[in-house]
C-alpha cells in the first residue's frame, strides 16, 4: 500500500461504514489502535445487553403439589393453580377440576369461584347443563347437581420455558357406581415474553357407557362448554378479529378468539386476556356469550339440543387463555396461528 493505509470507521445502524484512503501523519498511526479500542468497547456493550436481555427473559417454572391441588410457579411467583381435590361452599356446588387463581403478569388473581351473583361459577372450567347415559337424565354438571368428579394428576413435566401437567378425571352420575365419562386434561403453560404468556387447556371426554350425550342449556342461548369466569373490571371492552365486539343476551357471531382489555390488575395498567378456540372443530359451535359484569365468557356448543357420544369413542376440543399487554389485533393473530399450529 505504499504511503497509504485503509482505514474503516465504525458507523452507527443505518449509515454505511466509509474506507477512506490517508497519507499517514500526526496522531494517524493511533487510529488503529484507537478503532479496535473502539469495537471492543461496543462489542463489550453488546454482550452487556444480551446478558441484561437474558436476565429479563429468565425463567424458572416449578410445580407444587397439595392435597387440594397443583400450583405452578414461575420464578417463585404463582402463575395458576389447579384444583385436583372436590371444593365446595358450605357443601354445595361442589367441583373438581378447574383453574383458580390464574394470575396477571403483574400477580394479581384475574379469576373468580363461587362469586356470589353465579356461585356455580369456578375460575376456568368446562360444563354443560344436561348429561345422559344409558337413556336417561344422569344430573347437572353445570349447576353441580347429583354429579361428582374424581380427579388425579398423573404428571408435571417443566420442558425448557413451558410447563404441562396431565391429569385423568371420571365423571360420575349421583346413582351410578361407575363412571359416565372419563376425561384426558393436559394444561400447557408457555411464556413468550415478560408481558405473554398462554395456557392452553386441551380436553378429550370418552364415554364409558351407552348412550352418552351432553347438551347446553335448555333455552335460546345454549351456553356450555370451555367457561372463564374472570373478575371483569368496569372498563371492559371486547374485540375480535373484525374489531369491537358488543356482547347481546343470545350468542354473538364473531372470530375464533375474544379480546378483552381493561384493568384487570388494578394497578391502572389496561391488560388483555384473549380466549382462544376452534369453532370449526366443535359440534354444532353457537357463538359467544359474552358478558361485561357478573358472569362468565363462553364459547358455547352443542346448544340446547344434546349431541352422542359413543361408548368408546371421544370428544375433543382445545381453547387457549393468552393474558398479555397491548397487543394489537394483528398482534393476536399470530398468537393465534401459533396456538392452532400446536395442535
Amino acid at each position: 500500500m505504499g504511503l497509504f493505509h485503509h482505514f474503516i470507521f465504525w458507523h452507527k445502524p443505518g449509515h454505511s461504514a466509509q474506507v477512506v484512503n490517508h497519507r499517514p501523519g500526526f496522531g494517524q498511526f493511533l487510529c488503529p489502535a484507537f478503532c479496535g479500542f473502539q469495537i471492543i468497547k461496543r462489542v463489550c456493550c453488546i454482550l452487556a445487553l444480551l446478558s441484561f436481555q437474558q436476565q429479563l427473559f429468565s425463567q424458572e417454572l416449578e410445580f407444587k403439589k397439595d392435597k387440594k391441588g397443583v400450583l405452578l410457579l414461575e420464578d417463585d411467583k404463582p402463575r395458576y393453580f389447579y384444583q385436583e381435590k372436590t371444593k365446595s361452599l358450605d357443601g354445595k356446588y361442589a367441583r373438581a377440576n378447574y383453574v383458580h387463581p390464574l394470575y396477571s403478569n403483574n400477580g394479581e388473581i384475574i379469576t373468580e369461584d363461587f362469586p356470589e351473583d353465579h356461585l356455580h361459577h369456578h375460575g376456568i372450567f368446562w360444563s354443560w347443563h344436561q348429561l345422559y347415559a344409558e337413556g336417561k337424565r344422569v344430573g347437572d354438571p353445570w349447576l353441580s347437581e347429583d354429579i361428582s368428579w374424581q380427579a388425579e394428576v398423573t404428571e408435571t413435566t417443566i420442558k425448557g420455558k413451558s410447563a404441562i401437567l396431565k391429569a385423568e378425571i371420571y365423571w360420575y352420575g349421583a346413582a351410578d357406581k361407575k363412571p359416565v365419562l372419563k376425561e384426558n386434561l393436559e394444561l400447557v403453560y408457555e411464556r413468550f415474553n415478560p408481558e405473554t404468556y398462554a395456557l392452553t387447556f386441551k380436553i378429550k371426554l370418552t364415554a364409558l357407557k351407552g348412550g352418552v350425550s351432553i347438551g347446553g342449556s335448555e333455552d335460546p342461548k345454549g351456553y356450555g362448554g370451555f367457561s372463564p369466569r374472570l373478575k371483569l373490571p368496569e372498563d371492559v371492552i371486547f374485540e375480535s378479529t373484525n374489531g369491537a365486539v358488543i356482547p347481546q343476551n343470545l350468542p354473538v357471531q364473531a372470530g375464533p378468539w375474544m379480546n378483552l382489555k381493561g384493568s384487570f390488575d388494578n394497578l391502572g395498567k389496561i391488560t388483555g386476556i384473549v380466549i382462544m378456540g376452534e369453532p370449526e372443530e366443535l359440534p354444532n359451535y353457537q357463538g359467544w356469550i359474552l358478558r361485561s359484569a357478573n358472569s362468565m365468557q363462553n364459547m358455547a356448543f352443542p346448544g340446547r339440543g344434546p349431541i352422542a357420544i359413543k361408548k368408546g369413542e371421544n370428544l375433543r376440543f382445545r381453547n387457549q387463555i393468552l393474558v398479555h399487554q397491548h397487543l394489537s389485533i394483528e398482534e393476536i393473530e399470530e398468537y393465534y396461528m401459533r396456538f392452532r399450529e400446536g395442535g
